[in-house]
């Protein structure tokens, strides 16, 4: 039981978080995904994030698209070969909030220990 009491304190942590606040669960892993699926050497399309994700419906996903470009963590760019598609890319300000998530996570690990 105090495994799940700890975990429950670091859950009421992370969400306490004002950013963290901003982002439902679908939008949170919409971002994760995108973070973590970037590479700076091939374009990620809008398309590409609804039909592979698997996060939610492909209306979900383009509204939490919207709402993590509204809040600075995503940028987009009209692709030059096909004006219809869009180029996703992670900002700064997303890698720097999955990076505090992490370094929480990992002090609550390193608490646990002691």
């Amino acid at each position: 039981m105090n495994a799940w009491l700890n975990l429950r304190e670091l859950l009421n942590l992370l969400a306490s978080d004002a950013e963290v606040k901003k982002l439902d669960d679908r939008t949170q892993r919409v971002l994760e995904w995108v973070v973590t699926h970037h590479d700076p050497h091939q374009p990620m399309y809008v398309q590409h994030i609804v039909s592979q994700s698997g996060v939610a419906s492909p209306a979900t996903i383009h509204k939490a698209l919207g709402l993590l470009e509204r809040c600075g963590y995503l940028n987009f760019e009209v692709d030059i070969v096909d004006s219809r598609r869009r180029i996703v890319s992670p900002m700064p300000k997303a890698i720097a909030l999955l990076d505090k998530l992490d370094k929480r996570v990992n002090q609550w690990v390193e608490s646990l220990k002691h």
